[in-house]
């Protein structure tokens, strides 16, 4: 990992404090005198992991050692990401892969699949918040692995730490007496003093360091920087322009960023340390709303636009600003330090039929066994911690639907014929079976969903068909709060139990959409409008109760809604169009088209002296740029 400047400015590069016995350690490593392939360092946030391991690489690379830097914040926790990640390993290159606690359900696949096809002469070290797992130490591991449990920082290293980030003995010693040895705490607290020239703890004590640190101006481009770094999950350089004013000097702030000592850079991204998110995110917003509505509205647009390029990942992205657990839960990789979604693999079959034949499910898994034999692809299986097969998920879209399988599959079969009479597109992924065996948070129906979201062929699906069992409540909840609706033709009892299948229409944006319009929602913000729902209105205006449903009404009541909405199309109207006799043609084919309420298309045509195919084309264009008023006016 190459040190930059900022790197030096926060101190990053400076002589590793209280850490000379782990610095000795890796110094045998490289000399071979301490023959290890696998460093294993864990302890808790803050405590320093990261710093190590920075000065762990430059002593490698002093060595004349080829190195290589990898962050579990920049990867997916699946498998093949993961592989990817740690392929094409040259000799005598040393790994450093920081952060492991995300992908931590990995770890059998990395020990089993991935290591051990390094060279001998590579080295990997491993750095997380738990102990790593026995199976490091069993068997032939034992011959290659080293375990390291990071310690606080004893008074006489703490008060040496606060030393070179400036804090005198006197207060250096007082404030060791009540940071507990964190390296954190201790940069933070050094940072605060120099602010103010003494501190005083309180009992939150990460919070009001950093409550201390941070006291950046409000209504500066640093205020705006930070705030977006405490707001979105990771912060690129093009989110951070977006997020700031227009002029604001993005690059120099987001170098800015990446130099703070609470601030870690993850490829091309910067993201706050786990343990200063929340509380920055209260001491720089907590009283001021709006602004953070602001900002967090930008970042969500950034976003979606993003995403309308083919970048799936910012469906974990636009996840981390839903606040509504419900929906949030199902496309975040929260549950991946337990368990992680992988192909299938050797054995998983017969793991899984076992579970649901013991679960009393025969049946059911007789429809879905044959996508495990004919169309793996179609399969993603959840796994926990030691590899075990927890849960699996089948998907199916009409595109690519596996035709071998499906003449096993009735069930399947009746989900795609509905996809094509009532869907009306192929933008639609049917979730034929989502498993999980697990009996806590239901995590690892998570991974399966997202991971699902992820592979399927369609990536921004307009609609979803969730067949489900009874017992399933947390996705019951979810396919409610997602506006899904019961399927009544596709009702079942298989296995003696009640199945029923949810539709959700995502909207005309899509998935992608409803996320983005999700989180408007929750700002209090109208979501964004498209060209489809201002024609649904147009075409409804004489229909009060379809209008009490559209994302513009407002008020209480049917009637009340309903009018809010004309109102708000009879203003829009009026405003849209210029004053030139094309711009009152435009206004026109609405006006007598919808709110005037003609009888027809084409005796609308003849009233304005039109051809069908010029009022279609000035029908088209009116919508289009009622559209883009109501957005500008709503937005």
């Amino acid at each position: 990992m190459d040190v930059t400047i900022g790197d030096r400015v926060a101190g990053r590069t400076a002589g590793l404090v209280g850490r000379s016995a782990e610095l000795a350690l890796f110094d045998r490593v490289l000399c071979r005198d301490l023959d290890r392939n696998v460093l294993l360092v864990h302890g808790p946030g803050g405590i320093g992991k990261t710093q190590l391991l920075r000065a762990w690489s430059a002593a490698a690379t002093a060595a004349g050692r080829p190195t290589r830097w990898i962050d579990a914040r920049s990867i997916e926790p699946l498998p093949a990401a993961i592989a990817a990640a740690l392929a094409d390993v040259a000799p005598a290159t040393v790994v450093f892969l920081d952060g492991f606690e995300r992908i931590a359900a990995g770890a059998r696949e990395l020990r089993d699949d991935v290591v051990p096809r390094m060279p001998g002469d590579a080295v990997v070290v491993i750095a997380g918040r738990d102990r790593p797992d026995s199976g490091w130490m069993a068997g032939g591991w034992a011959r290659v692995s080293f375990v390291l449990e990071l310690a606080a920082l004893d008074t006489p290293s703490a008060v040496e730490l606060l030393g070179v980030h400036g804090v005198p003995p006197e207060p250096a010693r007082e404030i060791a007496q009540w940071a507990a040895g964190s390296p954190l705490a201790l940069v933070l607290a050094a940072t605060a003093w120099q602010r103010h020239g003494r501190i005083t703890p309180e009992p939150r004590l990460v919070a009001t360091l950093v409550r201390l640190t941070t006291a950046v101006r409000w209504g500066t481009t640093h205020f705006d920087a930070l705030a977006t770094c405490a707001i979105a999950r990771r912060t690129t350089m093009e989110l951070l322009a977006d997020a700031l004013e227009p002029g604001a000097d993005a690059e120099t702030a987001f170098e800015w960023l990446a130099a703070l000592p609470f601030v870690d850079r993850v490829g091309d991204a910067v993201t706050l340390h786990d343990a200063v998110r929340k509380p920055m995110r209260t001491s720089l917003l907590g009283s001021r709303p709006a602004r953070e509505r602001e900002l967090r509205r930008r970042i969500t647009d950034h976003l979606y636009r993003r995403g309308t390029l083919g970048d799936r990942s910012v469906l974990t992205d636009l996840a981390h600003l839903v606040r509504n657990p419900v929906l949030r839960w199902t496309y975040c990789w929260d549950g991946s330090s337990r368990y992680h979604a992988d192909r299938i693999r050797p054995g998983d079959t017969e793991v899984l039929a076992a579970a649901m034949d013991e679960r009393g499910y025969p049946r059911w898994w007789s429809w879905t066994e044959p996508y495990h034999r004919l169309s793996p692809r179609n399969v993603v299986v959840a796994r926990d911690g030691a590899g075990t097969p927890v849960g699996h998920a089948v998907w199916l879209t009409p595109g690519s639907a596996p035709r071998a399988a499906l003449a096993e599959d009735p069930f399947g079969r009746d989900c795609l014929r509905f996809a094509a009479e009532t869907c009306a597109s192929t933008e639609v992924v049917i979730w034929r079976d989502s498993i999980d065996l697990t009996t806590d948070s239901w995590a690892a129906l998570a991974m399966l969903n997202i991971a699902v979201a992820m592979r399927a062929d369609v990536a921004n699906p307009r609609h979803a068909i969730v067949p489900l069992f009874q017992h399933n409540e947390r996705l019951h909840e979810f396919c409610l709060a997602v506006g899904g609706t019961v399927i009544p033709e596709l009702d079942r009892t298989i296995d003696g139990r009640p199945l029923c299948a949810y539709w959700i229409d995502y909207g005309p944006d899509g998935l992608r959409g409803h996320q983005r319009d999700q989180v408007y929602r929750e700002m209090g913000v109208p979501p964004a409008l498209s060209v489809e729902q201002v024609r649904a209105a147009l075409e409804s205006f004489g229909v009060a109760a379809a209008l009490a449903e559209h994302p513009l009404a407002v008020g209480i009541g049917v009637e009340q809604r309903a009018e809010s909405v004309r109102s708000t199309l009879r203003d829009g109207i009026g405003a849209a169009f210029g004053s030139s006799p094309r711009e009152e043609e435009l206004r026109a084919v609405l006006w007598q088209r919808f709110v005037e309420s003609g009888p027809t298309s084409a005796a609308t045509a003849r009233a304005l002296s039109m051809s069908k195919a010029t009022y279609f084309r000035r029908l088209t264009e009116a919508v289009r740029r009622l559209t883009e008023h109501l957005a500008a006016q709503h937005g």
